[in-house]
């Protein structure tokens, strides 16, 4: 590069410092378009603005603009130490919203020509001790900083060549990229930078006598509120508390949804052979020991142990106000169902601990999800292994009543004993050697159609002269699938009806049921 190194009026008339208020820039290719002199301080800013990489294969007029620099200017003839700068001067650099550095000219005494020229870029470092000798001033009671001056930070410094060369490529690597996203990092990081380490802290007092039972009830999870007094709370910055940074408050609720310290896996089991393992998230009240509090729970349940009392609790929400996934809304059905059975167990497992509880024989309201629940969990599962997703959450209450309208369809799949009527035909007579009945069921759910064939054994069987009545065993799901909504399931029977015959050796017709709409059951014929 051929740059010419200009040499400008000086600030101040001063004979101990020539060669600190000499205004210099360079002209080309980096334009000087701005200068502003400021009479409180030693030196001179520049605006910049850098020549950008240009493509000869497209119009200027499309291509990039010219990125603008903020660029603070030292001189000294001291060579052994760095110059120093004013506070509020390198304040001023950190808050602009432009890429920013301060250039080192070094003098000999008498010389009219730089011996050496350092560019320093006002960086995430350079912003955050900036930023904290501020905050350090303003905790001092000091707010004058433009009185307070600091030493250049000459160790993150690039020198450049005694006619510029390397100063387009030291203004260029500020950017990084392009100045727009420059901008946006300088500003959050200008925010965010010094609150990392206990950018709140408060202190308060807990009345009553049972303040410590307050508050480690506190850490046990969940929305949890106490009362205190002489709440104070300060906002800290580089870990340095100011005084107008503080918040006093005589009385105060203080709430609090402590996060989990661990987690662990708590299984659910009926005597019947209902089974459900559920993850949950581990709250313990401190004082951490064999006297302390534990909460298991998630989004649903929770298990409470108290070891001082030697006392256990549990609580199920199965409120219909929430909006969940499909397969938690299934979970809760499933639990639902083993709490209905008389006698049904939990076992916690936590860390190489494992701890049976019996629970109360209380069944609560969830008899009528029993028939439901694996046919429910199958669904699930099904719509988990396929490509298909449910259409975003469901609202509990609208699950239910999803339930209990498809109850029936839902229990085929699981419930023995089931009582089937069919009307009569022509070519009913091979019914009498038929040992199961294929049905085809379909139900939608969340925007998808779940299909299957299900194989109900044929218990008993008898013939009026107007109908069929069958009394089926364990039904046997043989195959289900996954569809989008009004999709036509008919391949899918034929499949379904070819697996069974094969997995029963059978070669003779199969007794296939034309769909739900052909049969009753017991419960609707009344």
């Amino acid at each position: 590069m051929n740059l010419t190194e200009v040499q400008g009026k000086t600030m101040k008339s001063d004979p101990g410092t020539r060669g600190q208020n000499e205004l210099v820039g360079w002209c080309e290719p980096e334009h000087l378009i701005a200068q502003k002199p400021d009479p409180d301080r030693l030196g001179w800013d520049f605006l910049l603005e850098a020549i950008p990489d240009h493509s000869a294969d497209r119009p200027l007029d499309q291509q990039n603009s010219l990125p603008k620099f903020l660029i603070q200017v030292k001189s000294t003839e001291q060579q052994s130490r760095a110059p120093r700068i004013k506070l509020s001067a390198l304040k001023h650099l950190v808050d602009a919203d432009l890429p920013a550095a301060i250039v080192v000219l070094y003098y000999t005494k008498g010389s009219r020509r730089s011996t050496k020229r350092v560019i320093i870029p006002i960086d995430n470092g350079v912003i955050a001790d900036t930023l904290r000798a501020v905050r350090e001033q303003e905790a001092a009671g000091n707010r004058a900083i433009h009185t307070v001056k600091v030493p250049v930070p000459l160790t993150r410094g690039v020198e450049i060549g005694p006619d510029g060369e390397g100063l387009s490529a030291s203004l260029h690597d500020i950017l990084g990229s392009d100045p727009t996203s420059y901008v946006s990092r300088k500003i959050d990081y200008r925010k965010s930078c010094g609150f990392d380490e206990e950018p709140t802290v408060g202190r308060f007092f807990v009345p009553g006598e049972n303040a410590r039972h307050k508050l480690g009830e506190l850490f046990l999870g969940g929305p949890r509120e106490i009362e205190v007094n002489d709440l104070t709370i300060e906002r800290r910055r580089f870990g340095i508390p100011l005084k107008n940074d503080q918040l006093y408050i005589r009385d105060a609720i203080l709430a609090m949804d402590a996060p989990p310290l661990s987690s662990a896996s708590i299984e659910f089991e009926a005597s019947s052979g209902e089974w459900i393992a559920l993850s949950v998230d581990v709250f313990i009240a401190p004082p951490f020991g064999e006297g302390s509090k534990i909460r298991f729970a998630n989004s649903f349940f929770e298990v409470n142990l108290d070891f001082e009392k030697g006392w256990a609790g549990f609580n199920f929400d199965y409120s219909g106000e929430r909006d969940v996934e499909l397969g938690e809304a299934v979970s809760i059905v499933e639990l639902g169902a083993i709490l209905a059975r008389d006698v049904k167990t939990i076992i916690i497992h936590f860390g190489e601990a494992r701890l049976p509880l019996e629970i109360s024989s209380d069944k609560g309201p969830f008899s009528h999800w029993i028939p439901v629940a694996p046919v429910l969990r199958r669904i699930s599962d099904a719509i988990d292994r396929s490509q298909r997703r449910a259409r975003g959450q469901i609202r509990l209450s609208s699950f239910y009543e999803w339930v209990e309208h498809n109850a029936e369809l839902l229990a085929l799949g699981s419930t023995p004993g089931v009582n089937m009527f069919f009307p009569r035909w022509a070519d009913d007579a091979f019914v009498d050697s038929q040992e199961v009945i294929l049905v085809p069921m379909s139900v939608d759910i969340a925007g998808i159609l779940y299909s299957a064939l299900v194989e109900v054994p044929i218990v008993s069987m008898s013939k009026a002269d107007d109908e069929i009545k069958l009394i089926g065993g364990q039904p046997l799901v043989v195959d289900d699938v996954v569809r989008a909504q009004g999709s036509n399931i008919s391949d899918f029977v034929d499949l379904g009806v070819e697996k069974s015959l094969r997995r029963r050796n059978s070669d003779g017709p199969a007794f296939v049921s034309g769909g739900f709409e052909n049969w009753t059951s017991s419960a609707k014929r009344d």
